[in-house]
């Protein structure tokens, strides 16, 4: 799996000549190099390894920045997505201000997106996903990462809605017109304007018209028509049925 990395900054490497110099039996340049070209070939394991090898021989860098989110980095490579979870967190836990703190938040919200479910499971992780990645955004408005979590939020955004429609048809289906509205119109007010709105819409409205709400099925409908004019033939009979009455 291609993976994109970022680019450490040669400071680290200072750090880690400073602790060569107190351990002449190790050398933590050599054993970081040869963990980033591991990196490179996609060797997670062997890198974390190396990574972790630094942060034991030489205690004093065990919370280094850059040794903590390049072993998230290996978990994340693996799709061990919990894993690399974890270690982002501490990364910014220990690390709130560091240059790559947009990076790690923005790999904390792919933790979550690369795990979504499908519309009919527990949308519990897409919602993760979604505040993840609004939050990268409040916090990092101007880093690389902004483009592409507006991309991915607006994608889960998308999942909510047809989930909360998949649930609508559920109890539309049983004939449950109350509990069918309530998602319906909460799908309505948390994302207007998605692809899953027209259905809303349509279901709300003819809930209502299984309850006997006259006035308020032609409410839906009537905004159903205006919303979408393509909608005119199926419920504009259904309409026009509801005024003669």
């Amino acid at each position: 799996m291609k993976k994109r990395l970022i680019i450490l900054c040669p400071a680290v490497l200072l750090l880690l000549s400073g602790c060569a110099e107190k351990q002449q039996s190790f050398d933590p340049v050599a054993v970081f190099s040869q963990a980033e070209q591991n990196m490179r070939k996609e060797k997670f394991e062997q890198a974390r390894k190396l990574y972790q090898k630094i942060q034991e021989k030489a205690p004093d860098r065990s919370y280094d920045a850059d040794l903590m989110l390049r072993i998230g980095d290996t978990y994340f490579g693996e799709e061990k997505y919990d894993e690399a979870l974890v270690e982002y967190r501490a990364f910014l836990n220990f690390h709130p201000v560091n240059r790559n703190a947009a990076y790690a938040q923005y790999q904390i919200a792919m933790c979550s997106f690369k795990q979504l479910p499908t519309i009919d499971r527990d949308p519990s992780i897409t919602r993760s996903a979604l505040g993840e990645f609004e939050k990268l955004m409040r916090k990092y408005p101007k880093s690389p990462y902004v483009d592409e979590a507006k991309k991915n939020a607006a994608r889960c955004r998308d999942r909510l809605a047809r989930y909360e429609l998949y649930v609508t048809r559920f109890y539309y289906k049983k004939e449950s017109y109350v509990a069918a509205i309530g998602r319906a119109e909460r799908l309505l007010q948390d994302f207007p304007s998605s692809p899953a709105e027209k259905d809303a819409l349509y279901y709300s409205g003819m809930s209502y018209l299984k309850l006997d709400e006259k006035k308020e099925a032609i409410r839906m409908f009537t905004i159903l028509v205006e919303k979408y004019p393509a909608m005119q033939d199926k419920v504009g009979p259904l309409m026009n049925d509801l005024r003669k009455q």
